[in-house]
């Protein structure tokens, strides 16, 4: 009897690894993507820079007028500085320094707006890229696809690479117009 209960527990060891090695013969695929070159060298991803580039263009425009102002009015102190009363000289330079203020405040307020339009972009680029990445997953039944940078991924076979397909998608998707198909 005891035997066969050892008899039993060894073939159940050894069949139950077995067993489980059967039912997973799914391989695994893992892919990895360059979200930062998707980013840059899509058609979405450049007409966003783009924009982007347009809109800081217009908003250092403003800002090198405003500095011009700045500079004029500097130059006029200090060309009057020997000639007007030391009252109107104090109120030069306050109005000197007023802009000055106006002007740096204003630098950061159009930093901070570009910041977050490259933010709020990224973000709907992403999101749009997350689709097109659980597409691809599902179709070609990948087990994991990771982000290159983010993963930490020091070494990867160019064939685990997806970047070019996820590009290809993703401009394909941005040609028939609109978000993605979920």
């Amino acid at each position: 009897m005891k035997k066969s209960v050892g008899t039993v527990v060894a073939l159940t060891l050894i069949l139950l690894p077995l067993i489980a090695l059967g039912q997973t013969a799914q391989p695994t695929k893992i892919g990895y993507i360059d979200l930062q070159r998707v980013m840059l060298e899509s058609e979405r991803g450049k007409e966003a820079k783009k924009v982007l580039l347009d809109e800081a263009d217009k908003l250092k425009k403003t800002l090198d007028q405003k500095q011009d102002e700045i500079q004029k009015l500097k130059d006029a102190l200090e060309r009057q500085a020997a000639t007007i009363t030391p009252e109107a000289r104090a109120d030069k330079e306050k109005q000197y320094q007023t802009k000055l203020k106006d002007y740096q405040r204003l630098a950061g307020d159009y930093e901070t707006e570009l910041r977050q339009k490259d933010a709020e972009t990224s973000q709907r680029i992403l999101k749009e890229l997350e689709e097109i990445v659980k597409r691809l997953g599902d179709g070609e039944k990948y087990t994991l696809i990771l982000e290159r940078t983010q993963a930490g991924i020091l070494f990867g076979n160019t064939a685990n690479d997806i970047t070019e397909k996820v590009i290809a998608l993703y401009n394909e998707s941005a040609k028939k117009g609109g978000a993605p198909k979920k």
